[in-house]
């Protein structure tokens, strides 16, 4: 092994690692504030086609780094924080890595475990209550399928309160698994109360009887949006979570979705710094995707290409999905506002924020349009403040007649 390159060939897995190292480094620092000890739950850890002798390219390395930088910012205002962490791996060869890593750290107080997540969740819990109620738990779901995390297993992690969750959601491996509304229920949870796995089981129904019909590639794009609907909506309800929301990462060289980070807190600050962090995100995978893609075209036709890659255009595929977000955010902002015509800005800031690949530059950009046009006039700003801001006491109030 060595630490050169360790993400060539599965440049899907360094844009996780880049959401999960640049949210855990804004985390880290928010929370050790607030509390006392943060507690940290890695349920899939590995280490799985890690390539550094380091383990840099392993999740529970990187949220070890995070987590000591934090710590050592507040030690030097005087503040101690305690880092408890607990890793989590059923497979004997990866657990063999995982605890001799673990074994070298003195720092931070560190629990493995050589099991399934089936078989742990009580002694998750157990970990996490005896940090106390001072100790802030942050849980990472992250299996390598799309089985063994099932709604009713993982429902008790989610009900930490307080406490944030980020779950791969592998909705490739699951949008081609279309099975029975047993093995949905499993996975999504019961479809009462929850009308995207309603539908999206209707949908299931109907796409049996259309297979025949020529039009599968369409309803597989509908399930696609339905899987993670609905998933994101058990969540939420499961874990009676404020906020939800996600972000997409597509094959390195394929346009297509390979996975989706599903992120649930109950603090509305937790989604403004996992929303700029998707931001970042999205150049590094539009990047890291076009390498990929011109290594398979050099591998194909053996021709250098004459631009670098990152100064090729955004694939097809992000530009195509922003624009739809942006378009059906604004939509749903401009409802809000014209039904109620005096909104708070937390409303239309929650609303928007919702969509995938839409940010809070967004919205504001559309509040300045709509300002010009004299639309929307805002209540409560701070002098030469031109756009609102969280948590001032911001409202905007709708003049269309």
């Amino acid at each position: 092994m060595n630490d050169h390159n360790p993400y060539g060939g599965r440049e899907q897995t360094l844009v996780k690692h880049f959401i999960l190292r640049k949210y855990l480094e804004r985390f880290a620092h928010i929370i050790g504030s607030r509390w006392n000890g943060i507690t940290y739950v890695d349920c899939f850890s590995g280490p799985w086609s890690v390539r550094s002798d380091s383990f840099s390219d392993s999740s529970f390395a990187i949220a070890l780094d995070q987590l000591r930088k934090a710590r050592a910012t507040h030690e030097q205002r005087g503040k101690q924080l305690k880092l408890r962490c607990l890793f989590l791996e059923k497979n004997p060869h990866a657990y063999a890595k995982l605890a001799a890593f673990a074994e070298r750290v003195k720092d931070v107080e560190i629990r493995t475990l050589n099991r399934a997540l089936e078989e742990a969740v009580a002694d998750i819990l157990q970990f996490i209550h005896s940090g106390g109620r001072q100790s802030f738990p942050f849980i990472f779901v992250d299996p390598t399928g799309w089985t063994g995390f099932s709604m009713n297993l993982i429902a008790p992690l989610l009900c930490v309160t307080p406490g944030e969750v980020l779950i791969n959601f592998m909705t490739d491996f699951i949008r081609r698994f279309f099975g029975t509304q047993q093995s949905f229920e499993a996975l999504f949870g019961s479809p009462e109360n929850n009308p995207s796995l309603q539908t999206l089981l209707q949908l299931h129904q109907q796409k049996m009887i259309d297979r025949a019909g020529g039009i599968e590639d369409r309803i597989e794009m509908d399930v696609e949006e339905l899987l993670l609907d609905a998933y994101a909506t058990s969540v939420r309800l499961t874990g009676n979570f404020k906020h939800v929301c996600t972000a997409s990462i597509l094959y390195p060289e394929i346009d297509r979705t390979f996975f989706h980070l599903v992120y649930a807190t109950r603090d509305r600050k937790g989604i403004e710094v996992f929303k700029a962090v998707e931001k970042q995100a999205m150049p590094v995978m539009e990047t890291s995707r076009a390498e990929a893609k011109e290594r398979a075209r050099v591998r194909k036709t053996r021709q250098p290409g004459l631009f670098a890659p990152e100064f090729m255009p955004h694939s097809e595929p992000t530009k195509v999905l922003r624009e739809r977000y942006l378009r059906e955010a604004e939509e749903r902002v401009l409802a809000i506002l014209q039904a109620k015509r005096r909104v708070p800005y937390e409303e239309v800031w929650d609303a928007a924020l919702s969509f995938r690949l839409v940010w809070e530059s967004d919205l504001k950009d559309w509040i300045r349009e709509w300002g010009k046009r004299r639309l929307v006039t805002i209540t409560g700003l701070e002098p030469r403040h031109h756009v609102p801001k969280l948590d001032s006491g911001n409202t905007l109030l709708w003049q269309s007649s």
